[in-house]
């Protein structure tokens, strides 16, 4: 029987996480045909040979040779190969909520309310960051719903924070209608091809919708480095597609880290139960990846005119997000 969904699973080097979504999906209640394409990125550790031996069916395991990974074209890839009349892209490392997740996550685009629709990501406070998940869990209360198309008129018009509203979309849970997707395409990029695509869709026409009941588990702790890369590739994408710039200056970036910190570090003192020790923990936890999130920030938005006359930091800094921007563009950002 010719599946309706085809679910995208990429992965590499998996095996301490893959199992958590594997078990979810083989216990959803979800009455149509299915088929499972997993795109592993040269794992070395077992992840192929376990995907191998599952029983799901019908099933696929394709090799992505080390260096060929983007989040963008691996995606595509996966598409070309799907035989179902919908799409569903995962990463590895999501923990879906619910027996009807993939029913919640599918519905908008059965009931034709879009051809593309995105879970909800949530954070566990029991074995995550405590303090993300009560300033974060509730963001899609807040979240459009559904986002009508937008004329070009109409964008050049709005302000960047609006333009970047409109435009959320996540492929660490995502369902897209597969002959839209292979029109309309992700595009080419290293990092944030999921953003861009709805930019696509809401610009080309389409709606664009976030299912609110189909919520997972979504967060993994991140290295300094790994945070200040991303964040730099970030901004580096958002001025020229949104306008949008997160921070400008070296002292903004100072402000930014001091104003959040404190704010996280209340938070982790007076609104969150949990024992001393981690709150000081997760207090010194949240200060370093603030660190890393504004001078990543601030990294991207150089140019060659902020590096004129004497600014020895900032040209340095040049450097680095040229260095940074090279490295990603070469091997992507494994995961997200």
């Amino acid at each position: 029987m010719k599946p309706l969904l085809s679910i995208v699973i990429l992965t590499r080097n998996s095996m301490n996480v893959i199992q958590r979504l594997i078990f979810a999906l083989e216990n959803q209640d979800f009455p149509y045909p299915v088929e499972y394409i997993f795109m592993d990125n040269a794992s070395s550790d077992g992840t192929r040979q376990y995907l191998e031996s599952l029983t799901l069916a019908p099933r696929r395991v394709e090799h992505v040779p080390e260096g060929e990974f983007s989040h963008s074209g691996t995606r595509m890839r996966a598409a070309a190969l799907a035989e179902g009349e919908l799409v569903a892209f995962f990463t590895d490392d999501i923990i879906p909520q619910g027996e009807g997740f993939l029913t919640a996550l599918t519905r908008p685009l059965l009931e034709k309310q879009a051809p593309a629709a995105y879970g909800v990501w949530q954070i566990d406070p029991a074995t995550s960051d405590p303090v993300d998940a009560w300033m974060h869990n509730n963001w899609h209360q807040d979240a459009l719903k559904l986002v009508e198309p937008v004329s070009r008129f109409c964008w050049d018009f709005f302000t960047p924070e609006l333009r970047r509203r409109l435009c959320n979309f996540d492929n660490c849970a995502s369902c897209i209608r597969r002959d839209l997707l292979l029109q309309v395409r992700f595009p080419d990029v290293p990092y944030g091809e999921d953003m861009l695509f709805a930019k696509r869709l809401v610009l080309g026409g389409h709606r664009v919708a976030l299912a609110a009941d189909a919520r997972f588990i979504h967060w993994h702790k991140v290295s300094f480095t790994y945070l200040m890369k991303r964040m730099c590739i970030d901004q580096y994408l958002s001025i020229p597609e949104f306008g949008i710039y997160y921070v400008r200056r070296k002292l903004g970036v100072i402000k930014a880290i001091a104003i959040r910190t404190l704010h996280r570090t209340w938070i982790a003192f007076f609104k969150v139960k949990m024992p001393l020790p981690r709150k000081f923990y997760w207090s010194g936890y949240n200060f370093k990846i603030l660190c890393a999130d504004f001078i990543g920030k601030y990294i991207g938005v150089l140019n060659e005119e902020s590096a004129r006359g004497f600014s020895p930091v900032n040209r340095r800094l040049l450097k680095l997000q040229k260095k940074i921007v090279q490295g990603i563009e070469s091997r992507s950002i494994i995961r997200y």
